[in-house]
C-alpha cells in the first residue's frame, strides 16, 4: 500500500510510525502535565509549555530539513 503522505515527506511507514510515536508520547507527557497544573496550580508551572514548544521546534526543524527549506 502506497501513502501519499510518506511520499511527500520521503519517509518510509516505519519512519513515520515511529516519528508520530514519538510525537504522541510527547504530546501525552505535556498534557498529563497540563492536566496536574489544572488541579494544582503550583506545580509544572512552565513544564508543560516549556516541552510543548521545545517538540514544536523538533518537529518544525525536521520538516525544514525534509523540505530543503533554507
Amino acid at each position: 500500500m502506497k501513502f501519499k503522505h510518506l511520499c511527500d515527506n520521503n519517509q518510509t511507514y516505519k519512519d513515520h510510525f515511529k516519528d508520530s510515536m514519538y510525537y504522541s508520547f510527547k504530546s501525552f507527557k505535556c498534557s498529563i502535565y497540563f492536566l496536574c497544573h489544572a488541579f494544582w496550580p503550583d506545580k509544572f508551572k512552565k513544564k508543560g509549555s516549556k516541552n510543548i514548544n521545545k517538540l514544536n521546534e523538533e518537529i518544525k526543524k525536521k520538516y525544514m530539513d525534509i523540505n530543503n527549506v533554507v
